[in-house]
């Protein structure tokens, strides 16, 4: 059985071309049902909660299999989500029922658009098309948000938690997402490393995690590095953007689309390492051809969050990514100012939540520049409120020896900065106290 979910703002109708090509072309041979689901994506009052309670019930009244590895499923966009979110709740890796999972330009770890769409142009546009009338679905937009929290404590069920919910043996998850924007008025929506809608970066469902410790010792921060668990496949695939990768808008584009669709639905646990590396091999060569046009250069979206020792999170800080002189003495400011100018792309700070960011940095220029020329980076954060300005509570991070920094060597920069995924950075760091705050005297 195949079932194909859609994303934000659309419906099963667009994937009916889809589905009659993959047909035609003997790509859905053997197949014996496919489903295409439709779900509310457009009220303001429905959340991704809602959206798998719904997608469980719909499930059962139309007596879809719950056996381990029995269905095939097909997502773009949003619907990645979904399905993700869907299996980590009602699920274990062991139980799940999906086998095969082809992810189409998801959002899994959101989308630059998706706090544009609760805007009044978002409204105009998208929101004609809701029931409710000038709905956009807010919740929703809220999860596909960058650096929403959802997708944050998503990634920790399915990608970093204590099972391993992808490779063989459990889904084969291949991610499919172009390099191309929009053309004509669409083409507003475009943003470097992006199809239009999500960013290459953020469709990979292979993040890795790092904590940045400065809370401990803060004169000597500590850093420790993790990978997913799991295997996953993604290629990017040139000429396609957000509708033509699913054959709309006379997509696809690229003869290599429907190639890799058919592929990813018909791979075995056998294959699956093979294929992995069949599209890592195409993505790196795509990249190559690809690395002078600033937009479809590689980057990496950098997810941070900043929480003290006392749990709270802190909305008011500033991350720190800088190179130093020779000596290491002192800040190499002529270079510094490169690494902000070419290679910090922009940040998105999250809308609910500003102790959540995300950092789009280039990592083309970065290992043209920084990585080959064997030069190590360093990383520091200062924080508000100021204890020295409070002088009761607050952070001590503003004097030059109040707080440390971590060097980043070459082989740590080839870790932490890679083409095309999401890293998360859990920022940790040390909430003070003067003596002025509590008192005890004496009688």
């Amino acid at each position: 059985m195949l079932v194909i979910i859609h994303g934000w703002s659309d419906s099963s109708k667009s994937f009916e071309q889809l589905v009659k090509l993959m047909v035609a072309e003997g790509v859905v041979a053997g197949v014996e049902h496919i489903r295409l689901g439709d779900y509310v994506s457009l009220d303001d009052d429905v959340t991704f909660d809602d959206l798998i309670h719904a997608l469980k019930k719909a499930w059962t009244d139309k007596k879809l299999p719950n056996k381990p590895r029995s269905v095939d499923m097909i997502v773009h966009s949003t619907g990645g989500l979904v399905v993700r979110h869907w299996m980590t709740s009602f699920f274990k890796a062991t139980t799940n029922p999906v086998h095969r999972l082809l992810m189409l330009a998801p959002a899994n770890f959101g989308s630059p658009l998706a706090h544009k769409g609760a805007s009044f142009i978002g409204r105009a546009v998208k929101g004609f098309k809701s029931d409710r009338r000038f709905h956009v679905g807010a919740q929703i937009l809220k999860g596909l948000e960058l650096a929403s929290p959802f997708t944050w404590a998503l990634s920790q069920q399915d990608r970093f938690g204590g099972e391993e919910w992808y490779g063989p043996g459990r889904v084969l998850c291949t991610v499919l997402v172009g390099t191309a924007g929009y053309t004509g008025i669409s083409a507003a929506a475009n943003e470097n490393g992006t199809d239009g809608t999500v960013r290459v970066s953020t469709a990979h469902l292979n993040p890795a995690m790092v904590t940045l410790d400065f809370a401990t010792n803060p004169q000597k921060p500590t850093l420790s590095y993790q990978e997913a668990k799991g295997l996953t496949a993604f290629a990017r695939i040139p000429e396609e953007n957000h509708s033509t990768i699913v054959l709309k808008d006379k997509g696809p584009k690229s003869n290599h689309s429907l190639a890799f669709i058919k592929e990813a639905l018909q791979v075995t646990d056998q294959t699956f390492p093979a294929f992995v590396m069949k599209l890592n091999n195409f993505s790196a060569t795509v990249r190559a051809s690809e690395a002078s046009r600033r937009y479809t250069q590689a980057y990496q979206n950098t997810v941070v969050r900043l929480t003290d020792d006392m749990g709270a999170f802190v909305s008011d800080y500033f991350l720190e990514i800088f190179a130093k002189s020779k000596t290491e003495k002192s800040v190499d400011n002529q270079l510094t100012r490169m690494i902000q100018e070419e290679i910090f792309e922009k940040v998105h700070v999250y809308g609910d939540n500003a102790s959540y960011r995300s950092l789009l940095f280039n990592t083309v220029v970065l290992d043209n520049k920084i990585v080959t020329a064997g030069i190590p980076l360093f990383m520091s954060v200062t924080a508000m409120p100021d204890i020295g300005k409070t002088k009761s509570v607050g952070y001590s991070t503003f004097g030059y020896d109040d707080i440390g920094s971590i060097r980043i060597s070459q082989s740590l920069l080839l870790k932490l900065f890679q083409h095309d995924r999401t890293l998360l950075v859990d920022l940790k760091i040390k909430r003070e106290q003067t003596d002025k705050v509590f008192r005890l005297l004496n009688l």
